[in-house]
């Protein structure tokens, strides 16, 4: 088995969902022995889904298997004294502790920070909670779509909205601000495992996935801190804006014959180049068109014109043209154009993966490669509920 950068890390996973289990994940994922602690009727993920067929099974979420593939799996009920017993032993011999429980759970049951650190000293112990361990919302429970909304993230998404000051914002796909929140742990905690090795002093790593998400908004916040006013929302007003409205040249999405192509030629130069993609029409020396603030004035019109042209031709016919004459362009990929994409195809981004229930299925890699080191992305399928009970508890008893 491919050894990775973490050889002999023991992580203990004791993560719900999302933001948690893809922090262990991602320590898996370089190579550390991941041990998935999930309570008897297993994590909330396998709930959740995806599944083949819509039709649930606890084995199948693809949800699930995504964020727990490289890890072994025991359950244990932690309310239960020989449950508490038993992960207090697998923190004894562990480097890390990764958590995403409702505050105050793990404390409830004598396994908090405080306590493991007397059994562990060098124990790095992770929590991912919505607001913190501290301020006046470290009580609240936040789902993605509470935190995506509070971070600031949804109003700057566009959209068709008539009255963008009463009609409510919207929300991007996904589960952004787990996996924002996931990352950010992981970061945090690969920083604590340095400072471990040089001093060998551990800590509790407190996580804000809300912070985490206000982090993303760099542009916005200092666009505020100049007195600039929020971008728009109508997508109407910044069709021709390639970032939210503050941009003052051409840009944005095109409509094609298999989708939708990005396209921000912002500079007169550019512009020309452009039309020569367009085999210069005729309405290219209309005055309205002729500068960069003539079709800015004019965008809606222009607009028009140029959806008029892109919709015969496909995505990529038109990002090709564009990147071969120095314009930024690209296609709007769905998630089905990712199964298929050539660059990913070359640096062999999705592995395959054998699972014992759901079947050979292909998931996401790292999207980092070392010179020096393969790392283990297909070394082992998710766990079943349980697996591993035997041969990892039963070693302590």
């Amino acid at each position: 088995m491919v050894a990775g950068l973490l050889p002999g890390v023991r992580v203990l996973d004791v993560g719900q969902g999302i933001s948690a289990p893809y922090c262990a994940k991602i320590l898996a994922q370089m190579g550390a022995e991941v041990i998935k602690v999930e309570p008897p009727d297993g994590d909330e993920a396998r709930r959740m889904g995806p599944f083949p067929g819509d039709s649930p099974h606890p084995e199948r979420s693809g949800l699930f298997l995504a964020m727990n593939s490289n890890k072994y799996g025991v359950s244990l009920d932690l309310a239960s004294p020989d449950g508490a017993e038993a992960f207090k032993r697998l923190a004894a011999g562990a480097d890390i502790v990764v958590e995403n429980p409702p505050p105050g759970s793990l404390e409830t049951h004598g396994l908090g920070y405080e306590t493991l650190k007397t059994i562990n000293p060098g124990l790095i112990f992770t929590s991912v909670t919505p607001f913190g361990n501290r301020g006046p919302y470290k009580d609240f429970k936040a789902t993605d779509l509470v935190l995506y909304h509070m971070s600031g993230h949804a109003h700057g998404l566009l959209g068709a909205v008539e009255d963008p000051d009463s009609n409510p914002p919207i929300r991007a796909g996904g589960h952004q601000a787990e996996l924002v929140g996931g990352m950010a742990a992981a970061t945090a905690t690969l920083m604590a495992l340095y400072r471990k090795r040089m001093t060998g002093k551990g800590c509790r790593i407190d996580i804000s996935s809300f912070e985490a998400m206000v982090n993303q908004l760099i542009s916005g916040l200092a666009s505020c801190a100049y007195g600039r006013p929020a971008p728009p929302r109508d997508a109407i007003e910044v069709e021709e804006a390639a970032a939210a409205g503050m941009v003052s040249a051409i840009g944005g999405i095109l409509p094609c014959n298999d989708g939708y192509v990005a396209i921000s030629p912002r500079e007169d130069v550019q512009w020309e180049r452009w039309l020569g993609i367009m085999d210069n029409p005729a309405w290219a020396a209309d005055d309205r068109y002729s500068t960069r603030d003539a079709r800015q004035k004019n965008s809606p019109s222009l607009w028009k014109l140029l959806s008029e042209w892109s919709s015969n031709h496909s995505k990529h016919e038109i990002a090709r043209w564009g990147q071969e004459q120095r314009i930024p362009c690209f296609p709007v990929n769905t998630v089905l154009d990712l199964f298929n994409d050539e660059q990913l195809a070359h640096r062999e981004f999705f592995v395959e993966i054998e699972h014992p229930a759901a079947g050979a299925l292909k998931y996401p890699g790292a999207p980092y490669k070392f010179s020096n080191t393969e790392l283990p992305l297909a070394a082992r399928p998710a766990p079943l509920l349980g697996e591993h009970n035997e041969s990892i508890l039963g070693k302590l008893e």
